[in-house]
């Protein structure tokens, strides 16, 4: 088991605008003058080199294949299924009640809006669109894992990947 772990992450965003010309209307997108230069960032989250188990990512790698799993596979966790269908009611990421270290939630579906709360499935300000997705590190002592909840809005459903990360 590696002692060392770390997620490296990034944003960037190009700002943009949609321009419609009077004579043909035709719309073309140019960038916009102020700030003249994409934004963003990169970041690198330390998490712990063990986490509880599988469910810590909804994902897997390409690589992952039954003869590289260990003998004991079926007390791994959650099977890595790609996704996660998400339903109007709140759903826990998990129950681990470490600090979080790193959060990335995608919203795989096409249609519906996820949201997500940070403190417990209270308050869902974070609203994730269809195809969208969402990153934040945590502070590695406020924040726990299991205060992450997630619910699909509009009383539909949707699907999602995820990373979950501890510190």
């Amino acid at each position: 088991m590696p002692n060392a772990r770390r997620i490296t992450f990034g944003t960037q965003v190009i700002p943009t605008k949609s321009i419609e010309l009077e004579e043909t209307s035709v719309r073309h997108t140019e960038y916009m003058a102020s700030p003249g230069t994409t934004i963003g960032g990169k970041g690198i989250a330390t998490i712990n080199a063990t986490q509880w188990g599988d469910g810590w990512v909804s994902f897997t790698h390409a690589g992952a294949f039954w003869e590289d799993q260990s003998d004991v596979w079926e007390l791994q966790g959650e099977v890595w299924d790609g996704e996660l269908s998400i339903s109007p009611s709140a759903t826990d990421l998990t129950d681990d009640t470490s600090a979080l270290a790193f959060l990335y939630i995608k919203n795989t579906g096409d249609t519906n809006e996820v949201v997500v709360a940070l403190d417990g499935g209270t308050n869902y300000y974070i609203i994730i669109p269809a195809g969208g997705s969402t990153q934040l590190r945590g502070d590695g002592t406020q924040l726990l894992c299991n205060e992450v909840y997630v619910k699909c809005n509009g009383g539909e459903a949707s699907t999602i990947e995820y990373l979950v990360a501890k510190a």
